[in-house]
C-alpha cells in the first residue's frame, strides 16, 4: 500500500525517536513504531466505543425499544462476529493495510447514518451494518499487530494501549451520558461525530510502515467464491481439529463468553427499571467505574500473560468476573435506593478489574497459539466463536428475565465459574510454551 503524501513525517524512525510520545517506553524502535500507529488507533476508536457503550440503553429510552429488539441489538452485535472467519480470509497471506483503510471507512462511516434514525429498527439497522464491517475488520487488525510489535512485547504492550485508550473512553462514556441527559435525541449527532473520529484511526492505522517477517513479498493469492465462501468454513473447522490446545482453550473461553453476554439484553432494563438510573448514572457505570480496573491493570495483566499464558490469565478473571451478577443479585434483594445505586456502581469496578484481563486475552490470545505464524487464521476462528454463542445467549438471557432477573445473575455466576474451572483443567493438559523467536527486521 502507498503511503500518503504528507505521513512522512509521522513515520520517521527519526522523529519517533526524538519526539514520539511513546519513545520512553522500553521495546525495540520497531516494537515502538508498531505501539505509535496502535495507540494512535486506539485512542480514536476509544472515543467511538466509549460514546457507543450507551447504544442499549438510548434503544430502550429513546428509543422505546422492546425486550425483543434490545435482546436482538445484543444478539446481531454477536452473530456479526460469525463473519470473523471470512474476514481472516479475505486478508491471509495479503498485506493487511488495504482492507484496514477501506473496512474503516465503512464500519466507522456507517455512524454518519444515525443521523437518520427515526425509530427502533432504524436504529436496529444501522448498528448491524457497523457490526458487520467492524467483524470482517478485527482479525485484520489483529494482524498487523502480531506484524509490528514482536513477540517478547506484544502482551505488555497492548496492555498500555488499552490503558491510553481506555482513559478517552471513560471520559466519553461519561461525557456521553450527561450530554444526553441534556436530550436523549442527541445520540444521532453524537455517534455520527464519534464514528467520523474512530474513521481517522483506520486510516492512520492503514499507514503503519509492514516490518518483520510479515512483510509480503510473494503474489497475493487469487480470490474466488469458493476461497471466499467454502474454504473459511473448511478451514475453520480444520484448525479446530489440527490444534487440540486452541479448542479446548475456546471451550472454556465459550463458556466466559455465554455469561457476559446473557447480561447485555438484560442491563438496559435492570439499570432503569430496578436500579432508577438516568444517562448521566448509567455513563459513570459504565464509563469511569467500568473502565478503572482496565486503566489500572491491563499492563499487569499483559506482563502476566507473557509469563503465565492466556489460561492462566483467564482462570482468574472469570473468576473474578462472577463477583459482578452476585452483586447485582445480592443488591436488588437486599438494597435499594442510593444503597441500590452504591452496589451496582460497586460492582461495576469489579467488573471493570475483570474485563481489564479480558481486554487482554480476547485479544492476543489467539496470537499465542498461533506461535509465529500469521494469526489471521485464528483471529478469525476466535471472533466466529464469539459470534456462535452471541447467536443464543442474548436471547437466552431476555428469555431468563421474564422469569426473573435472579435466574439470569445466578446462570451467570455459575458460567463465570466453569469457565475458570474449565481454564484450570486446560493448564493441566496444554502446558503454556513462550514464543521464543521474536519478529526480526530484514
Amino acid at each position: 500500500m502507498k503511503y500518503t503524501p504528507g505521513y512522512e513525517w509521522f513515520i520517521t524512525p527519526h522523529w519517533l525517536r526524538r519526539f514520539g510520545p511513546l519513545r520512553l517506553v522500553d521495546g525495540s524502535l520497531m516494537d515502538r513504531t508498531g505501539l505509535h500507529f496502535f495507540t494512535i488507533y486506539a485512542v480514536l476508536g476509544g472515543v467511538m466505543s466509549g460514546t457507543f457503550t450507551l447504544h442499549g440503553f438510548v434503544l430502550k429510552e429513546a428509543l422505546n425499544g422492546t425486550t425483543l429488539q434490545v435482546a436482538l441489538i445484543s444478539v446481531l452485535g454477536s452473530v456479526s462476529l460469525l463473519l470473523g472467519i471470512f474476514g481472516s480470509e479475505l486478508v491471509h497471506g495479503r498485506d493487511k493495510r488495504p482492507f484496514i483503510f477501506w473496512m474503516g471507512i465503512i464500519s466507522r462511516g456507517s455512524f454518519l447514518l444515525y443521523l437518520l434514525v427515526w425509530n427502533a429498527w432504524s436504529y436496529i439497522a444501522v448498528s448491524l451494518i457497523f457490526f458487520i464491517s467492524n467483524a470482517l475488520l478485527m482479525p485484520s487488525v489483529f494482524a498487523m499487530w502480531q506484524a509490528n510489535v514482536s513477540s517478547t512485547s506484544r502482551n505488555r504492550l497492548w496492555g498500555l494501549t488499552v490503558t491510553i485508550a481506555t482513559l478517552v473512553s471513560m471520559a466519553c462514556a461519561a461525557g456521553a451520558g450527561t450530554i444526553l441527559d441534556l436530550d436523549q435525541f442527541n445520540f444521532r449527532w453524537l455517534f455520527a461525530a464519534a464514528g467520523f473520529i474512530g474513521l481517522l484511526g483506520t486510516v492512520i492505522l492503514a499507514q503503519a510502515p509492514l516490518r518483520g517477517k510479515y512483510k509480503l513479498t510473494s503474489d497475493n493469492p487469487q480470490l474466488n467464491m469458493r476461497r471466499l465462501v467454502a474454504e473459511p468454513i473448511h478451514g475453520f473447522v480444520a484448525l479446530l481439529r489440527r490444534d487440540r490446545a486452541f479448542l479446548h482453550f475456546e471451550m472454556a473461553f465459550f463458556l466466559y463468553g455465554s455469561a457476559l453476554m446473557l447480561l447485555m439484553p438484560v442491563m438496559p432494563f435492570y439499570l432503569k427499571d430496578v436500579v432508577g438510573m438516568n444517562y448521566s448514572q448509567v455513563g459513570v457505570a459504565q464509563g469511569p467505574l467500568a473502565m478503572a480496573g482496565v486503566i489500572l491493570l491491563s499492563p499487569v495483566w499483559g506482563k502476566f500473560m507473557d509469563g503465565r499464558g492466556p489460561a492462566a490469565l483467564c482462570t482468574l478473571i472469570f473468576a473474578v468476573l462472577s463477583l459482578f451478577p452476585l452483586g447485582l443479585l445480592i443488591g436488588m434483594d437486599r438494597f435499594s435506593g442510593p444503597a441500590l445505586l452504591l452496589i451496582v456502581y460497586a460492582s461495576y469496578l469489579v467488573f471493570g478489574i475483570g474485563m481489564s484481563g479480558i481486554n487482554v486475552a480476547w485479544s492476543l490470545a489467539p496470537l499465542s497459539f498461533a506461535k509465529g505464524r500469521d494469526a489471521s487464521p485464528y483471529s478469525g476462528a476466535h471472533v466466529t466463536i464469539t459470534g456462535i454463542r452471541g447467536s443464543i445467549a442474548p436471547m437466552l438471557g431476555a428469555i431468563m428475565m421474564s422469569i426473573s432477573y435472579e435466574v439470569v445473575f445466578i446462570t451467570s455466576a455459575t458460567l463465570f465459574l466453569l469457565g475458570s474451572i474449565g481454564m484450570v483443567i486446560h493448564s493441566r493438559n496444554h502446558r503454556f510454551e513462550a514464543e521464543s523467536v521474536a519478529v526480526t527486521v530484514p
